[in-house]
C-alpha cells in the first residue's frame, strides 16, 4: 500500500523536473546551454517516443491480424473447394473406370447376350447382399438370369418387375455357386456365408482331401453345372484352406474378384429360357 501511495508524488516530482528543464531551454537560448539539456533530456525523448512507437505498432498489429484471418478464412474456403473438385473427380475417375471394364466385358463376350443395368437400391444395413437394378422383364431379364461385373460374378435375378429386377449376390448366405477350380479342374460348391460376407468372401465346400486339389491362388470360376451360371465367370481365388475336424474334406476362403462395397453398374446375361 505504502508503494502505491508514493508512486503518484514519483511521478509529479519528474513531472515537475521535466517542466523546468524546459523551461530553462527556452529561458537560455545560447548553444551551450541548449546543448547541456538536450543531452539531459534526450533519455526522457526517446522513453515517449518509444512509447508513441509502440503504440502506433499495436494498432498496425491488430490491423495486420484482421488482414490476415480474412485471407486465412479465404484460403480455407479455397482448400475445401478444391477438396470438393478432387472427390469430385476420383468419382468420375472411378465411374470411368467402372464402365470401361464392363465395356471391354461385353466386347470379349460377343456370344452372350447382355444389357447393362444400374443399381438404384439395396437393403438397408447390407453389404450389397441383395441389391436392385433398374432392367426388368420389359428389357428380356427372367428370374436366375447371371449378373456380372467387369470384375467377375455377381450374383443371379432372384425377382423380376417390370423395370426393375432384385439381385441376390454369391457373399449372400443364401446364394449356392457350382464352382470349379482352374488348375485342377476339379469340382466344388461355393456358398455365401454371413460371417464372411462383410470382408467380401465366400466358402468353398465339397472339395476331396486330396493336397493337390487347392492351393492358396488357385482361381475358382463357374463350372457351369446346375443351369443359372454358364461356366468360365470368376468367381475369386483361394486366400485359405482348412479341413474338418476329421480330416475327411477340406473347404477353402474365397477372395472374390467383386469389390461388393462399390458395385454401381452391372451387366445381366440373359438366358432367353
Amino acid at each position: 500500500m505504502e508503494k502505491r501511495r508514493k508512486m503518484p508524488v514519483v511521478i509529479a516530482i519528474i513531472t515537475v523536473v521535466i517542466l523546468v528543464f524546459m523551461a530553462l531551454s527556452f529561458a537560455l537560448p545560447d548553444s551551450s546551454s541548449g546543448n547541456i539539456l538536450g543531452t539531459i533530456l534526450s533519455p526522457v525523448q526517446k522513453f515517449f517516443s518509444g512509447i508513441g512507437n509502440g503504440v502506433g505498432g499495436f494498432f498496425n498489429f491488430v490491423g495486420d491480424m484482421k488482414d490476415f484471418q480474412q485471407e486465412n478464412l479465404e484460403l480455407k474456403d479455397q482448400v475445401d473447394e478444391l477438396s470438393r473438385q478432387v472427390r469430385e473427380l476420383e468419382g468420375y475417375k472411378e465411374e470411368n473406370e467402372r464402365l470401361r471394364s464392363l465395356l471391354e466385358l461385353k466386347s470379349n463376350s460377343q456370344d452372350q447376350d447382355m444389357v447393362g443395368a444400374s443399381v438404384i437400391a439395396k437393403d438397408p444395413g447390407n453389404w450389397f447382399y441383395t441389391f436392385t437394378v433398374d432392367k426388368g422383364s420389359n428389357d428380356g431379364i427372367l428370374v436366375d438370369d447371371a449378373v456380372v461385373s467387369g470384375q467377375g460374378l455377381v450374383g443371379r435375378v432372384m425377382e423380376v418387375g417390370h423395370n426393375w429386377s432384385k439381385v441376390i449376390t454369391i457373399i449372400d448366405a443364401d446364394s449356392s455357386v457350382g464352382a470349379s477350380i482352374n488348375r485342377t479342374q476339379s469340382l466344388a460348391i461355393v456358398d455365401g456365408d454371413l460371417s464372411l460376407a462383410d470382408s467380401d468372401q465366400c466358402m468353398m465346400n465339397f472339395i476331396t482331401n486330396d493336397s493337390s486339389t487347392v492351393v492358396v491362388g488357385d482361381t475358382v470360376v463357374t463350372s457351369g453345372l446346375g443351369g443359372v451360371y454358364p461356366a468360365g465367370l470368376l468367381i475369386g481365388t483361394v486366400s485359405e484352406i482348412k479341413s474338418d475336424s476329421m480330416g475327411y474334406s477340406q473347404h477353402a476362403i474365397i477372395e472374390t474378384a467383386v469389390d461388393f462395397e462399390r458395385i454401381r453398374e452391372v451387366m445381366i446375361l440373359r438366358s432367353n429360357r
